[in-house]
């Protein structure tokens, strides 16, 4: 009988689940281990459905449970930290401003004192507000023992993009919280924050002045993302049985995988390039059905793209698919709320992807021909 396939992690984002599950787990654990092995302070953009929260959440195991749930992966022979810590994963999409300011704020402050809770904190009744009271918690812990991973930073203000003055109050208030992680920075061991949009002036960047962003880099530019190799060698079983149903050569079928879903870059030097991980899924799970469009309806949709076209019009879809220039600095920099560029959002949100770079200059344009699709769709929803 055929060997029966591994399960796809389609929709699995907890890294302990997926591995208790036996899912396939493409393993990029050599680069979280450079990431994670010394103090550090990181962060990370990547478009929707690339799969951040899971990376997160296997930065909660390792730092949590040490090498509990890595069997047989790269970092077993790599990783030399014997320590466990204090972990607190934060995912902000779930704070995102609903109903008035007021609201937003408490809801936010429940959210803070509910993880918090998970590591010892206790709110006091003592007239204290809750973030003079988390600062006084963190100050009672050892150097170097906590663990602060925040998915999505950017999901709160990106909801209220096409209200400048809401925007700004609720910026305001989120720098707050992250002035205390710069007032308490000696228990930090490991701070690793994803998002889409870099955003200025929200105390993350300008605050945390030693934050390093590692989106751009050349050793990380795969670590979202399917290689070409990793296609073959993690859906081998995959793609025979995908080239079977569809009554084509296994090579044909990398060739129009490739065409499809391949041509991410993420990096410098671009050359490397990744396939989006939730369309190649998506067509491996019902191979059948052929190669649909599956970036729209999935991560298409971003809420700072959807804010900003509130106000913004977009260029016809042909022009994107010509290569576009924009400085580099607009890349890497945090980006000005009063300035965002459709050419730099869209390349954050993954619409664009990066060809080349000259000098101080990128060059960016279509990485696929889902990605042009759902351009299409975007622009015509627009219209209509």
């Amino acid at each position: 009988m055929e060997k029966a396939l591994k399960l796809l992690p389609l929709g699995t984002s907890d890294f302990e689940n997926l591995r208790h599950r036996d899912q396939i787990y493409v393993d990029k654990t050599d680069m979280i281990c450079e990431l994670a092995s010394v103090p550090g302070k990181f962060f990370f953009a990547r478009p929707r459905r690339f799969g951040k929260s899971l990376l997160l959440s296997t930065f909660e195991s390792l730092f949590r449970d040490g090498l509990k749930n890595f069997q047989g992966l790269k970092i077993e022979q790599l990783w030399t930290d014997k320590s466990t810590y204090k972990v607190i994963k934060l995912d902000f999409s779930r704070v995102k401003p609903e109903g008035t300011f007021e609201d937003f704020c408490q809801y936010f402050d429940n959210y803070l004192e509910a993880q918090f809770s998970l590591i010892g904190f206790k709110k006091e009744d003592n007239g204290l507000f809750l973030s003079n009271q988390i600062e006084i918690f963190l100050a009672g812990l050892s150097s170097s023992s906590l663990v602060l991973l925040i998915d999505e930073y950017d999901a709160p203000l990106t909801a209220c993009l096409d209200n400048k003055e809401f925007f700004e109050r609720v910026r305001n208030y989120l720098s707050r919280f992250y002035g205390i992680l710069k007032a308490n920075d000696r228990v930090l061991r490991f701070l690793f924050i994803t998002g889409i949009t870099k955003f200025n002036k929200t105390s993350i960047f300008s605050e945390l002045n030693n934050l390093s962003d590692v989106s751009l880099s050349p050793r990380f530019g795969t670590l979202l993302g399917y290689t070409h190799e990793e296609v073959e060698t993690y859906f081998d079983g995959y793609l025979t049985q995908s080239a079977s149903v569809l009554s084509v050569s296994r090579d044909e079928l990398l060739r129009s995988l490739t065409k499809q879903y391949d041509g991410f870059c993420f990096e410098r030097t671009t050359t490397k390039k990744v396939f989006a991980p939730w369309s190649l899924l998506k067509f491996f799970s019902e191979p059948e059905v052929g190669l649909l469009d599956y970036w729209f309806e999935s991560g298409g949709r971003p809420a700072a793209l959807v804010q900003y076209l509130k106000s913004h019009t977009l260029r016809d879809p042909e022009e994107y698919g010509k290569e576009k220039s924009i400085a580099l600095n607009l890349l890497t920099g945090s980006a000005n709320v009063n300035t965002l560029s459709d050419i730099g959002l869209l390349t954050q949100a993954g619409y664009l992807t990066l060809k080349r770079v000259v000098g101080l200059t990128a060059f960016v344009a279509y990485p696929n021909a889902e990605v042009a699709a759902a351009m299409a769709q975007l622009y015509s929803e627009r219209l209509l």
